[in-house]
């Protein structure tokens, strides 16, 4: 495997997984008392990111410098494409479900959604928000990453759905609410939300997460209510 690429892969599913537990992200509780005004929010789409993640956050090859980092690189990322083929076979579809769901969940609060698609690069927050749109008060915008993560080769894997969620004044681009939100698998992020997932998918090696791919695209599934609904009460007025 050519290193460049295999260094360039590690930093890819890290930034998909770990990209809500940025030490420099600060939590920005919405202020629904001096925010009556916004009722019409711009849901900023996501690009799919096409990939369900492996990620063994003590692999015992990161311990053996440059030559061990490859190898547990190239584990991760053979397991990561086994796992994706799985949950592509059952039609698994993170992105599309977060992001209705959350819509609903927005509706129910009492928002007005307009459906915007921003122009996007990769699967990131927008760095700008001027001149996306006229008619609504608010963006929204997120990332989801999603898959599966254990702390050693001897853990359980767990399912980890992990997401970063900023809403954003139209005009003053002043940030009005921005969150990180870990369903499972707990990174380090001292401000971020943390819900719990069912022990039921909990899988004691990657064989075991295999062998039952209902069940672990089950426990992914689980997790995107519970962060949906966790946002919208949030930004409850």
């Amino acid at each position: 495997m050519n290193t460049r690429k295999t260094f360039t892969f590690v930093s890819v599913v890290l930034l998909a997984v770990i990209l809500a537990g940025c030490a420099g992200v600060q939590k920005q509780t919405f202020n629904k008392d001096a925010n009556q005004s916004i009722k019409t929010i711009g849901f900023l789409e996501q690009t799919d990111t096409e990939r369900y993640f492996i990620q063994n956050m003590g692999h015992p090859g990161m311990g053996f410098g440059l030559i061990g980092g490859v190898i547990a690189a190239a584990d991760m990322e053979s397991k990561t494409n086994k796992f994706t083929e799985l949950m592509k076979a059952r039609n698994l579809n993170v992105i599309d479900q977060f992001q209705s769901t959350l819509v609903t969940e927005l509706q129910n609060a009492g928002y007005s959604l307009k459906t915007l698609k921003p122009q996007r690069t990769k699967h990131a927050l927008l760095e700008k928000y001027d001149g996306l749109d006229n008619e609504v008060d608010a963006y929204l915008d997120f990332t989801v990453g999603a898959g599966y993560m254990c702390a050693a080769s001897s853990a359980d894997y767990i399912p980890a759905v992990h997401t970063r969620v900023r809403l954003v004044k139209r005009g003053s681009n002043e940030i009005l609410y921005e969150e990180v939100i870990y369903y499972g698998y707990k990174l380090q992020a001292k401000e971020a939300a943390c819900l719990t997932a069912d022990q039921k998918y909990y899988f004691k090696d990657f064989g075991a997460l295999t062998s039952n791919p209902d069940l672990s695209s089950e426990g992914l599934q689980t997790g995107i209510p519970l962060i949906a609904k966790h946002i919208a009460q949030s930004l409850s007025r």
